[in-house]
């Protein structure tokens, strides 16, 4: 019998909030792209986004609770089928990696923005110290996320908060783009892509919902966290735009002009998210190529982070503009999958998936 943990659900939690606080948000690039230059509809578009986390990462958690499901694998045949689900996992596994290569360029766009160094430094460095992670498996994951979790979102919400109320900018600075429903289709596009990773992720940790209320916790608790700080994040991108909208990370050209602790402070939090995520989808990915092949685990967590940082030299914000959109219909195909399959289990109709 699956050991009850105390906090199991907030530790889902923190592991599910960590999968979307990675380079892309942390950085400013993915709120700055999807949100900001939306204006004040961009708002709003945060927080559509923060609704479909929540309810995904719920109905995802409580389908894995009710059907005994341990793995991505076994999650994805439940939805779609032997035949499509194992398509979805080749894809998804796809992009789980594009993502974990786009943490480890986040890595060394750091490293040489902020500090001066190689890229290739910030990309080794993050890879080493994912590689030892994930040498820990889900016990390691885990404890990283919890640990570095609570740090990043309140760190993120004070650097956000502190940078707005000080800032002369006008209000909503960012130019309103597009059609009237811009907003939304970006929010859905952000979401879903996210989703793309943020469900693997859960699948592979929902052995941890041991109790009824676990998948609640863990969906709503980890989505409301991102939305919050989100919206934090963002006020100081839109009262910023016109001066950061060219830069790789746009948050640390905001905060290096205000004070140095908070400079210090808001690189804490990029750092630790970027750990994090690659944390995550490494993680995931490690857990597809041995269910996949008779490669061990440790040798599989070292292929990729070698594979990683040779791949990272793409460069962060091609991976950002480029390849995060690609996936964002497979991400909206599988919201809209989960969600139907978590709206029949609560009516109890059984789904036939043959």
């Amino acid at each position: 019998m699956q050991k009850k943990r105390k906090f199991s659900g907030l530790q889902i939690a923190a592991v599910y909030a960590s999968v979307f606080l990675g380079a892309g948000f942390a950085s400013g690039q993915e709120l700055l792209r999807y949100f900001v230059g939306f204006g004040p509809m961009g708002v709003w578009g945060l927080v559509v986004a923060g609704l479909l986390f929540a309810l995904v990462g719920w109905a995802t958690l409580a389908i894995c609770r009710r059907e005994g499901i341990e793995t991505y694998s076994q999650f994805m045949q439940h939805l779609l089928g032997k035949r499509l689900g194992t398509i979805m996992e080749w894809l998804v596994a796809m992009f789980l990696f594009c993502l974990f290569v786009a943490m480890l360029a986040g890595a060394g766009a750091t490293a040489r923005q902020a500090f001066n160094l190689p890229f290739t430094v910030g990309a080794v460095a993050v890879g080493i110290f994912v590689y030892i992670v994930l040498r820990f498996d889900l016990e390691g994951m885990v404890k990283i996320n919890v640990i570095l979790a609570p740090f990043m979102i309140i760190g993120g919400i004070i650097v956000g908060l502190f940078v707005a109320f000080l800032s002369v900018a006008p209000t909503f600075g960012a130019p309103t783009r597009g059609m009237a429903i811009g907003w939304l289709i970006s929010a859905f596009v952000y979401a879903s892509y996210n989703l793309v990773t943020g469900v693997p992720v859960l699948a592979a940790t929902s052995p941890l919902a041991t109790k009824k209320r676990d998948p609640f916790i863990g969906g709503v608790v980890g989505g409301g966290a991102i939305t919050v700080l989100g919206l934090c994040m963002a006020l100081p991108l839109f009262l910023h735009y016109s001066r950061i909208v060219t830069f790789e990370i746009p948050m640390l050209m905001i905060v290096i002009h205000y004070s140095m602790v908070f400079s210090v402070l808001y690189l804490g939090v990029l750092i630790a998210a970027l750990v994090t995520t690659a944390a995550c989808n490494g993680f995931a990915v490690v857990q597809w190529l041995s269910n996949h092949s008779k490669m061990a685990k440790p040798k599989a967590a070292a292929l990729i982070c070698i594979v990683g940082v040779v791949a990272a030299h793409v460069g962060f914000s091609n991976i950002v503009r480029y390849v995060y959109p690609l996936f964002g219909l497979l991400g909206l195909f599988k919201v809209i999958v989960i969600l139907f399959h978590g709206y029949a289990r609560m009516r109890g109709k059984k789904v036939d998936n043959t």
